[in-house]
């Protein structure tokens, strides 16, 4: 009985060890022309935790981001409660990593990424006294050139040569 109450305890334990993971899907809005944001953020459970952000759209082959996110360990009297510090141990925008800064009672992480395409991924990982974070994420869209409309409209007046001559003949 002994044998069976101490490891249904060690099960317990290691249960409660485990890094809690959680998914968030978060669609970008357009602010001004070729620029979108999103804010986002969580109240993971208390210990280590990991949470994914996946934001929407994807985004255009020369598109670049920016994210910010903090926590204020402070409660409702202005007074530091290290039971909502959360220190964060990694955090990356596809894969490149944040600057990350654990001061009490203000932790804070931020980066930027000058070149990127396709689905944009933020993961935060970090041990939470029972508190939330929250932050911004800012993308820039490409801008055309305008040699680009100058080939687009060589290649629609292209298009309507062809379909002219096909229509006489």
């Amino acid at each position: 009985m002994k044998l069976r109450s101490l490891a249904l305890g060690f099960v317990m334990i290691a249960a409660s060890c485990v890094a809690s993971a959680a998914s968030y899907t978060v669609a970008l809005t357009t602010t001004s022309p070729n620029h979108l944001s999103a804010s986002f953020g969580a109240t993971p459970i208390s210990g280590s935790f990991t949470d994914v952000f996946t934001f929407t759209p994807s985004l255009a082959a020369g598109s670049s981001a920016s994210a910010y996110f903090f926590n204020f360990a402070l409660n409702g009297m202005g007074q530091v409660d290290p039971s909502l510090q959360i220190i964060f141990s990694a955090a990356d925008v596809n894969g490149t990593p944040f600057s990350i800064n654990n001061s009490v009672p203000f932790t804070q992480a931020g980066v930027y990424v000058p070149s990127l395409s396709g689905p944009l991924v933020l993961t935060i990982s970090g041990n939470s006294g029972g508190g939330s974070y929250s932050g911004v994420m800012n993308v820039t869209t490409p801008v055309p050139e305008p040699e680009t409309y100058g080939m687009m409209l060589a290649g629609l007046a292209l298009v309507g040569v062809v379909a002219r001559r096909k229509q006489r003949s």
